[in-house]
């Protein structure tokens, strides 16, 4: 179906988002009592209207939008109400879907909009219209229906209309999305493949020469290797015992009210994670949050049946949006959270993966953090903490690596006002910051550590925050494996796409942002090599010629990376109140050549399938019962005027005092609060309902 086949539509009916009825409607009779009541009056009892109204004036919102988020009214019932109330139909888009009546490039636009015109299966031409609580309460209070002759009216949810869009729009919202950073900025992109392929090609002969040096070249030779090996190992350790005496402290916050909080968005890219999406879920609902000021993205690919159905079997969250994308383009974590992006509306927005149980107050702390720094703080990264150390020595190590770099480096480096490669989760953001970087690579299996040095790139500096996030370790050695050849993977697709153009790149990040660049991930990723190489030639020179000139030398730089990672990794677990795993810290040269397996491994994936994302399965792990216990939901503050509420309904009831001197009490009562200091929103809804009491006894 063309536009041009709807040019007998009134078009600002179809363009206009803010006045969808208003140019083609007759106005209904003011004085029609159904006409001048709110939405929410018709959709909850008083007792729940109660409970709305003073959770709208905490959080600040519409009482529609307090209810929804409160699960005392649906977003279905909201369209079937103003449905009724304009002379529309409420549609929930279920079954065969409409053919849109637009241009599919422009669905960002029309998504925006919320209003589009359509032909349905069954009603044929008809414009659909998806407006949130506070939109509807207006079209509501507006009271125009349309006219005899014109087009009819659906309603549906925000949420079924976006479903409608992705399904129609689908080839251009991957475009827009997936493509958007390759397209946009080609030289930030690891979707070179060539590039990929050129880039293993160097680790390979770079590891093959220094194999060479040392095994059968001549003794200077292997002098020159050792020097810039002992120099690279220096640098590397000099950052991190620099980080571990630094003692920075925890960036400034300005406290807010609710009411004064932005929009936070929740993203959660899940593969095959039916086993743990529960507890997620649980941990989300636990956050210490407006409700109606938060919105949680559960994005999930096509052909993942069992998470999804994980989902639907819990119980209902309005904030909870299931986003499905297709298997076009790589099939990575960044990619799914590129594809959502268009779906997001908060100011602020943060990662967590499947596995993860933010701490209840995380938000509440990034949020008045970003409020107290200035406008280029783009980006507040949350320490990780392990939580399962007793599942074998790997998983003990690992926590002492996550320690070290949470609690000791990234501090250090964000204090100091430096660029630092994020964590995979618990990354918060400002949405202008991500929209400005172009958001995640979808090419780039380690997109955290990408874009942290984009960020930088651009102008915005990241901070760190205290508030927690409880994690697993991977706790075999196959997981563990398949994740470290994928975090080095990506830590070389980094690399590749920052060293395209060096003078860029030195001009953009200065002298100590490339110092940072070389100590962390070049570093990290070059001594993992580096230690498996000079180990192997070490070996095969001793079995066939003997103890080598170069081993006195190289025990020496082995010693300095060993003592120095020991103590940095010491320093992590300090922090974090676990000494009693520094001993296990003495198997480091054994993590060592694991990790350099793991890292030749990477560099081979990384020629022959570079953006293939190796899956960490989640559920394995033993949670200790304190972190596996589900947290608790956080009560909403109005229930306790819901309490009151009934206590005073069921004295009336009782007859055992009369309404007035309810009322009476009633005002004491608020009289009490205001002087305890109680918020002005909770206050006003229990006088709304002494007012109320009062005119019952009037009319009695």
């Amino acid at each position: 179906m063309r536009s041009e086949d709807f040019r007998g539509w009134p078009a600002e009916r179809i363009t206009a988002a803010r006045a969808p009825a208003e140019r083609c409607g007759t106005r209904q009779d003011r004085h029609d009592p159904a006409a001048t009541r709110r939405l929410i009056d018709e959709l909850v009892g008083s007792l729940e209207l109660f409970r709305a109204e003073a959770a709208a004036g905490l959080w600040g919102v519409p009482p529609l939008e307090a209810a929804l988020a409160m699960g005392l009214v649906s977003s279905e019932a909201i369209a079937a109400a103003l449905a009724r109330r304009i002379g529309g139909t409420a549609t929930h888009l279920a079954d065969a879907l409409p053919v849109v009546a637009a241009d599919p490039a422009a669905w960002q636009k029309v998504l925006a909009r919320g209003v589009v015109g359509i032909v349905h299966p069954v009603m044929g031409k008809a414009i659909l219209m998806a407006p949130d609580p506070a939109e509807a309460e207006r079209l509501a209070a507006d009271g125009r229906r349309p006219t005899p002759g014109s087009l009819p009216v659906l309603v549906t949810t925000p949420q079924a209309f976006a479903r409608l869009i992705r399904a129609w729009a689908e080839e251009a919202w991957v475009d827009a999305t997936v493509t958007r950073l390759e397209r946009e900025q080609p030289h930030m992109s690891a979707a070179d493949r060539r590039l990929m392929a050129r880039t293993a090609g160097i680790v390979v002969a770079l590891l093959a020469a220094l194999f060479a040096g040392l095994a059968a070249g001549p003794g200077w030779l292997a002098a020159v290797a050792g020097g810039i090996v002992g120099i690279g190992v220096s640098a590397w350790v000099i950052l991190r015992l620099a980080a571990a005496l630094a003692r920075p402290t925890p960036l400034p916050r300005l406290l807010l009210g609710d009411t004064e909080l932005p929009r936070y968005a929740i993203l959660c890219a899940l593969y095959r994670e039916a086993a743990v999406v529960g507890a997620l879920l649980a941990a989300l609902r636990s956050l210490d949050y407006p409700r109606a000021r938060l919105e949680i993205k559960l994005i999930l690919e096509e052909d993942d049946p069992d998470t999804l159905a994980a989902i639907r079997a819990q119980p209902p969250d309005p904030a909870v949006e299931v986003i499905l994308v297709p298997p076009a383009g790589p099939r990575t974590k960044p990619k799914a959270l590129a594809m959502a992006m268009p779906f997001v509306r908060g100011d602020l927005v943060v990662v967590y993966d499947a596995e993860d149980r933010p701490a209840p107050g995380q938000l509440r702390e990034a949020a008045e953090t970003f409020a107290a720094g200035d406008g280029r703080l783009g980006c507040l990264q949350a320490p990780l903490s392990i939580v399962n150390e007793r599942d074998g020595w790997l998983a003990r190590f690992f926590t002492a690596e996550y320690d070290a770099l949470f609690r000791v480096l990234l501090p250090a480096l964000a204090r100091a006002g430096l660029p630092l490669p994020l964590g995979g989760t618990s990354n918060h953001f400002r949405r202008v910051a991500l929209d400005q970087s172009l958001g995640w690579d979808p090419y780039n299996v380690t997109e955290d550590a990408d874009l942290g040095f984009r960020l930088a790139r651009m102008g915005w500096r990241t901070g760190t925050i205290t508030t927690p996030t409880m994690e697993e370790a991977p706790p075999t050695f196959r997981n563990w494996f398949g994740q470290r050849s994928r975090w080095f993977k990506g830590w070389l697709q980094t690399l590749a796409v920052l060293l395209r153009q060096p003078r860029r790149l030195a001009s953009e990040l200065g002298v100590r942002g490339l110092a940072v660049l070389v100590a962390t991930l070049a570093g990290s990723l070059g001594s993992a090599l580096v230690h498996l190489v000079c180990i192997v030639a070490l070996l095969v020179t001793c079995l066939l010629h003997g103890v080598p000139s170069w081993a006195g030398p190289a025990t020496g730089i082995f010693l300095l990376g060993y003592g120095g990672s020991i103590a940095y990794k010491t320093a992590g677990l300090a922090r974090a109140g676990r000494l009693r795993l520094a001993p296990w810290l003495l198997l480091l040269p054994l993590a060592w050549i694991a990790m350099g397996l793991a890292a030749l491994r990477a560099a081979v994936d990384l020629w022959h399938r570079p953006f293939h994302w190796e899956k960490t399965v989640h559920g394995e792990a033993r949670w200790p019962e304190t972190a596996a216990a589900v947290p608790a939901e956080r009560p909403v503050p109005s229930d306790d005027i819901a309490l009151v509420v009934a206590l005073s309904e069921a004295i009336i009831a009782s007859g055992r005092q009369r309404p007035r001197d309810v009322a009476i009490a009633l005002r004491r009562h608020c009289d009490r609060m205001r002087a305890a200091g109680v918020p002005a929103g909770l206050v006003a809804a229990l006088d709304g309902y002494r007012l109320h009491v009062e005119s019952r006894s009037i009319d009695a």
